[in-house]
């Protein structure tokens, strides 16, 4: 069997608008915050727990960065 045809359980899946998160870290009060439905780059979002939104943005290493709205 080709080693291809194994999934990472670390990899992020992917679409059209790139790297898909579920789940993230607040910047500002460390919360995790699950996103069922997931999230990209250009979405907006907010913490469960202190309220801030933040803009989802992916930078050049392929890793998550929130940028306040």
């Amino acid at each position: 069997m080709p080693l291809d045809q194994f999934e990472d359980e670390d990899a992020k899946p992917t679409d059209a608008a790139g790297p898909k998160g579920k789940a993230f870290d607040c910047p500002d009060c460390s919360a995790n915050n699950p996103y069922d439905d997931g999230f990209v780059a250009g979405d907006e979002i907010r913490c469960y727990y202190c309220g801030n939104e933040y803009k989802v943005e992916v930078r050049d290493d392929g890793r998550f960065k929130f940028r306040a709205v």
